[in-house]
């Protein structure tokens, strides 16, 4: 098989974990021994092995010794922590499995990593080709290389909605529009963000714990958006603040006494600061607000409600990814909330426009995975 034939059909592998990756990059690997595949990977999901590792993997459940892999991205050599990294140095990974040739497509966009394995493998003596179909495997990796340039976390807004865009019926009933294996799949996302949000009237209507259950892994730093600090302390987030973290991030306004009642009982508090130039200005900053998250570690951040939120991240220009699930039901009602509020765009020339979509099934739901 040569190069390019095999790099074609590693870009097919890689494009299966389009929607569970980002802003993680869309990797496939094959590993070859005597021209013949013997293994196959892609980068599955946000936190999980990556596609070198797989192939490797899936070679060695079939008893091959590859001489060759092939991959859709230069090899990473960075290792657990090194820059929020959560997967093993891919090369180290090569190197030891006695590789002795690897084929990629394209570079890293990252230039803190680009060519840092290339360099490492051809300096243990392994025959390195690059640049096979790179336009085509820099183009699958098109959300990767834009979240390079963001200044804030890869923000996710999920939402459970009915067949006639509803998230709740004109009562606010809204448990459970979506079934339990999407249900399911929501905490297994939580698993692999760093963060989850909600709006304060979320708390309040719904009172979650944004923690993981039922599925492996560990819950995420839960955030609420509390622009007065009107957390009530007898919340389910405010009792388990000492288990599992929680971060307000409140306005300037903020009353003091709020703040230090909250950070009593064991939230975390930060001040973010109004919109606008306006002295004394009421308005709460969404934008400055994901800035601190990032610059707190946060890089990819799930916000699950509701609609009043998602309607200031959408007018912020701040959402990457939707990720809706659709129940087979019908709601009705002009008074229902939909996903995203606020006054929306007058014209269909402003819509937020996310270019490419997946739509899968789980359970008795469709799930659309919506990326920029």
């Amino acid at each position: 098989m040569d190069d390019a034939l095999a790099m074609r059909e590693a870009l097919a592998l890689a494009a299966r974990g389009r929607g569970n990756v980002e802003p993680n990059p869309r990797v496939g690997a094959l590993a070859l021994r005597d021209g013949e595949i013997v293994g196959r990977g892609f980068h599955r999901a946000w936190g999980e092995p990556h596609a070198e590792v797989e192939a490797l993997r899936d070679a060695a459940k079939a008893g091959a010794r590859p001489d060759t892999v092939v991959v859709t991205l230069e090899p990473c050599a960075a290792e657990p922590g090194e820059g929020g990294k959560k997967t093993g140095s891919c090369t180290r990974a090569l190197l030891e499995a006695g590789v002795r040739r690897v084929v990629y497509g394209a570079s890293d966009a990252d230039p803190r990593h680009r060519g840092r394995g290339p360099g490492l493998l051809r300096a243990a003596g392994v025959e390195v080709v690059g640049g096979v179909e790179a336009e085509a495997c820099a183009a699958l990796n098109r959300p990767f290389a834009r979240w390079l340039t963001l200044a804030r976390p890869w923000t996710i807004a999920k939402w459970a909605m009915s067949l006639d865009g509803k998230i709740a019926t004109r009562t606010g009933a809204s448990r459970w529009i979506s079934g339990e294996a999407a249900r399911r799949s929501v905490h297994e996302l939580r698993a692999r963000v760093d963060a989850v949000a909600v709006g304060f009237r979320t708390v309040l209507r719904d009172d979650p714990l944004l923690t993981v259950r039922d599925v492996p892994g560990p819950s995420p730093l839960r955030v609420v958006i509390d622009p007065e600090a009107a957390l009530p302390l007898g919340t389910r987030l405010v009792q388990t603040a000492r288990e599992v973290p929680v971060l307000a991030l409140v306005g300037a306004q903020a009353p003091e006494e709020r703040c230090v009642a909250l950070a009593t009982a064991g939230v975390e508090v930060l001040r973010v600061g109004a919109s606008g130039e306006v002295a004394g200005s009421r308005a709460f900053d969404v934008a400055a607000a994901w800035r601190l998250l990032r610059g707190r570690g946060v890089r990819r951040l799930l916000v699950e409600g509701g609609g009043r939120l998602a309607a200031s991240l959408f007018a912020a220009d701040i959402v990457d990814q939707v990720l809706a699930f659709v129940a087979p039901v019908v709601l009705g009602g002009e008074d229902a909330p939909t996903p995203v509020m606020g006054e929306g765009v007058g014209e269909l020339a402003q819509a937020w426009r996310f270019p490419e979509s997946v739509v899968h099934e789980v359970g008795g739901d469709a799930a659309i995975s919506a990326i920029r």
